[in-house]
């Protein structure tokens, strides 16, 4: 294998030092690829099963019902960290809350001095049945009462 890749050359090391395997660029000559597809990359593993790690895992259900997203951008002082934002919303988003994640995080034009723009997605789902817009919407008031009351947060016009 190591004999159809092209200069570099990597080696894979496992955590003792072992060299496991190889990666690299494959040689163009080394492969019916046609000219326009660009570098082809390769890696090759020799992995002794007690290398591998043994998790448990637990397989769940999918759901029975739709979840609702809700994405919030909420002005947040700058001495506020962003976790401590994402716990309140956890605390105060109730049962129904299932998961939070932050995707956005704007400093600049618009946006008070002191304060940086953070978006949360908050997803919503109940196992026994399809949600209505009006709990969500209950749910994301009460997380937004939290959120200010806590931390001085406001949600962004």
């Amino acid at each position: 294998f190591p004999a159809l890749l092209a200069a570099p050359l990597f080696a894979l090391a496992a955590g003792d030092g072992e060299v496991v395997g190889a990666a690299g660029r494959l040689n163009p000559r080394a492969i019916d690829a046609p000219a326009w597809a660009g570098d082809t990359w390769a890696i090759e593993l020799a992995l002794r099963p007690e290398m591998l790690v043994r998790r448990e895992f637990t397989l769940r259900p999918l759901p029975l019902y739709p979840g609702i997203q809700r994405d919030l951008a909420l002005l947040v002082p700058v001495t506020i960290p962003a976790g401590d934002v994402e716990a309140t919303i956890r605390e105060s988003g109730g049962a129904l809350l299932q998961d939070v994640a932050p995707f956005d995080l704007f400093v600049g034009r618009g946006i008070p001095d002191g304060t940086r723009s953070i978006a949360f997605r908050l997803h919503f789902r109940s196992p026994e049945r399809t949600l209505t817009d009006d709990e969500v919407d209950q749910a994301v008031d009460r997380v937004l009462r939290a959120l200010e009351q806590t931390h001085g947060v406001t949600r962004r016009a």
